[in-house]
């Protein structure tokens, strides 16, 4: 099954193709942050069963778009606004997220803003092979057949 971290890795590479100059903090974000930079975090997780075989994966990862802020702390609004419209363009291309083997495109792509920071929250969906269940019982190691002849007294 995909991973997270590898549809992370697919978010990332396109940030750092777009921005070079700024920062992707993935695991953590520090108290004292570099500004302009972008924070990765992944959001809730749907999995539907279509078959036997097959689940639907509908993933989110929220990227955290921090600007440079002002004396007053705020930030210009067209320019956090051309942030999110040009990640909304690039996740929205066919095979845009490399992750893994695969090549995924954004089923979603959700954009909110608060005061400084604006989230442009990615869903991608895709399909994915049903984890096989562990096996709770030992195999059979051995299997002995045999008879054992009767016995009967002779008179």
């Amino acid at each position: 099954m995909l991973k997270i971290k590898e549809i992370m890795d697919g978010i990332n590479a396109i940030l750092v193709r777009l921005y070079p100059d700024r920062t992707v903090y993935i695991d953590v974000l520090p108290e004292q942050f570099e500004r302009p930079s972008f924070f990765l975090r992944p959001e809730g997780r749907k999995i539907t069963s279509r078959t036997a075989a097959v689940v639907e994966v509908e993933q989110m990862i929220t990227v955290q778009c921090a600007d440079e802020v002002g004396d007053r702390y705020e930030t210009q609004t067209a320019r956090l606004y051309d942030v999110t419209e040009t990640l909304t363009a690039a996740f929205l291309q066919r095979g845009a997220l490399h992750c893994g083997d695969r090549k995924l495109t954004a089923a979603r792509v959700d954009v909110s803003r608060s005061l400084d920071i604006a989230d442009v929250t990615i869903t991608v969906t895709y399909e994915d092979t049903r984890p096989a269940a562990p096996v709770t019982q030992p195999l059979i190691a051995d299997v002995a057949f045999g008879t054992q002849p009767s016995q009967t007294k002779e008179g």
